[in-house]
C-alpha cells in the first residue's frame, strides 16, 4: 500500500487544494505547501499556478434590476516551495499570495456603487446615509489587495511500531497592499459663502431657487496604500501509518494585524462646478450657473486639476484558522480524502479607506463586511492507474460568510478534479480543475449594508498545474 501512497499524494493533494483553499469563502486565496515536507528524499522543490475565475455580479442594486456584468475579477495564484530534511527532521520554505480581492464595479449603475457620505469616518449607516449633513460623498469605483506570505516550516518526527508522529512549527511574514477608486462630489456652498459678499449671495440665490442645493465639484479618487511585513505562525501535528497509506494532518495559522497601512493618492477634478440635489445634477438660471462656474474657478477646483493627498487604511485583519487534512487507503491502490477548514472571518467588520489633504480635507470611503465564521469542507477518492499516473476527485462545500452586509460570498459547492504523472523518480506533474455553485444571496441596509443589492446563481471555473523536482 506504500507504492500506492507514494505516487497518489500529489494528485490528491492538488484536489484538496483546488476544492478548499482557492476557493474558500471569504478573501482566502492560496495557503502555504507545507505537504512537501512529506514527500520521500532529501531535497524536493515545487512550483505551480492556480488560475479561479468567479462570475458574480449584482442582479439588482437598490431596487434597480438589470444585467450589471461580473465584479469580481480573475486571478492567479503563484505557490512555490522547496523542502529538504529526512524521516527525522524536515523544514519547508514556502511562498504564496494568502489573501486578496479585487472588485470592479464600472459596469454598476452610473460606473460605481450607490453613493455614501464620505465626510465622515463613521461605521454606522446612520451617518453613511445622513446626506443632508454631508459636505462630501462617494461612490465605490474598484477595490483590490493583496498579501504575499514568505514562510518557513519544520517538522520533527518521531517513529514507532504504530506509525509516525510529527510535530510541526513555523513562522512566516505577510505583507498588505490596498489599491481603489472612486468618484466624490464635493459640496462647497460654505466654502464659496466664505469668500465674501458676492459668494454668500450666489449661495442665497442658490438656495432660494432651489432649496437644499449644493454647489458641487465633482471628482475621480486614486489611492494606494501599502503595509509592511508582518509576522504570524503556525502550528501543528501529524500521524502516518504508511502500511495502510494513512496520514492526518492538523494545522493552525495565526492571526496577523496590518494596523499602519498608509500611502498616496491623487483627486483630480473631472468636471466644472455643478448645482445638484439629493445626488442628482439639476438645471438652474444661466446666472447662477455662471457664478457657480466662477466661484469652482476661484477656489483652483478646475477640470483637470489634480490635487495629491494622504491615503490610510483602517486595520486590516488577516485572520486565523485551523485546517484539518486526512487520507486513508481503503483498498489496493485507492485511497479515501478529506479536508475541513476553519476561518476566523468574523474578525473583518468593514474597511475605511481615508484621504487627507489641505486642499480637500479629510473624507473617507467606508466598504462594510460583518462577516461571521467560515467552514469549508471536502472529501474525495484517490485512484493510482498505473506506476506513472494517479488521480481524484472531490466534492467541496464552503458555507458562506456573508450576513447580508454584503453579499459576495454565499454558500459554494464544489467539483474538484486532479491528475498526477510521474514519468521518473525526480519530477512530477499535477493537473487539476475546479467548478463551483454560487448560492443566490441578497443584502439590506437593515442587515448593515449602505444600499440593498441581490446576487442570482453564479459559476464560479478554475484550474492549476504545478511541477515537482525530487534529488
Amino acid at each position: 500500500m506504500s507504492y500506492f501512497r507514494m505516487i497518489m499524494t500529489g494528485a490528491t493533494i492538488a484536489t484538496i487544494a483546488l476544492s478548499s483553499t482557492a476557493l474558500a469563502g471569504g478573501f482566502q486565496r492560496g495557503t502555504a505547501d507545507t505537504d512537501i515536507l512529506y514527500e520521500p528524499g532529501t531535497f524536493n522543490m515545487r512550483t505551480g499556478v492556480t488560475y479561479i475565475s468567479p462570475q458574480r455580479g449584482y442582479e439588482s442594486v437598490n431596487g434597480v434590476g438589470g444585467d450589471f456584468g461580473d465584479f469580481t475579477g480573475n486571478y492567479t495564484i503563484p505557490s512555490y516551495s522547496v523542502g529538504f530534511g529526512g524521516d527525522m527532521f524536515g523544514c519547508a520554505g514556502t511562498y504564496t499570495e494568502s489573501f486578496a480581492a479585487t472588485a470592479d464595479y464600472t459596469d454598476t449603475l452610473d460606473g460605481a456603487l450607490p453613493r455614501q457620505v464620505s465626510s465622515t469616518q463613521s461605521t454606522s449607516n446612520a451617518d453613511r446615509l445622513n446626506f443632508a449633513g454631508a459636505t462630501s460623498t462617494s461612490r465605490t469605483r474598484t477595490i483590490g489587495f493583496d498579501s504575499n506570505e514568505f514562510g518557513l516550516t519544520c517538522r520533527v518526527s518521531y517513529t514507532a511500531d504504530i506509525g509516525r508522529f510529527s510535530l510541526l512549527g513555523g513562522v512566516f511574514a505577510e505583507d498588505f497592499s490596498f489599491e481603489g477608486s472612486s468618484y466624490g462630489n464635493r459640496f462647497i456652498n460654505g466654502q464659496v459663502a466664505q469668500t465674501g459678499p458676492s459668494g454668500q449671495l450666489l449661495v442665497g440665490g442658490l438656495t432660494r431657487a432651489v432649496p437644499g442645493a449644493q454647489i458641487t465639484v465633482p471628482s475621480l479618487v486614486e489611492v494606494d496604500s501599502q503595509g509592511g511585513y508582518k509576522a504570524g505562525y503556525r502550528v501543528g501535528f501529524a500521524y502516518e501509518k504508511p502500511e495502510i497509506a494513512l496520514r492526518a494532518q492538523v494545522l493552525y495559522r495565526s492571526e496577523v494585524e496590518h494596523d499602519n497601512v498608509n500611502g498616496t493618492g491623487t483627486v483630480t477634478i473631472t468636471d466644472t462646478a455643478y448645482a445638484s440635489l439629493n445626488g442628482q445634477a439639476i438645471s438652474v438660471p444661466i446666472p447662477l450657473q455662471l457664478g457657480i462656474n466662477a466661484a469652482g474657478a476661484q477656489a483652483g477646483l478646475v477640470t483637470g486639476r489634480v490635487i495629491d493627498v494622504e491615503s490610510s487604511l483602517n486595520t486590516a485583519i488577516s485572520p486565523q484558522s485551523l485546517t484539518i487534512n486526512a487520507q486513508t487507503g481503503i483498498a489496493e491502490g485507492t485511497l479515501l480524502i478529506g479536508s475541513f477548514r476553519w476561518t476566523d472571518w468574523s474578525t473583518n467588520k468593514s474597511v475605511v479607506s481615508t484621504i487627507y489633504s489641505p486642499q480637500t480635507g479629510e473624507s473617507s470611503s467606508y466598504s462594510p463586511y460583518n462577516w461571521r465564521d467560515g467552514y469549508t469542507a471536502s472529501i474525495g477518492i484517490g485512484r493510482a492507474f498505473n506506476e506513472q499516473i494517479s488521480g481524484a476527485i472531490a466534492l467541496g462545500y464552503d458555507r458562506g460568510v456573508s450576513t447580508g452586509s454584503e453579499t459576495t460570498y454565499t454558500d459554494l459547492y464544489t467539483v474538484a478534479g486532479g491528475v498526477s504523472f510521474k514519468a521518473n523518480k525526480w519530477s512530477e506533474l499535477r493537473f487539476g480543475g475546479v467548478v463551483g455553485y454560487w448560492t443566490d444571496g441578497d443584502q439590506s441596509i437593515s442587515d448593515g449594508a449602505y444600499f440593498d443589492g441581490s446576487v442570482g446563481e453564479d459559476l464560479v471555473i478554475g484550474g492549476n498545474a504545478s511541477f515537482k523536482f525530487t534529488f
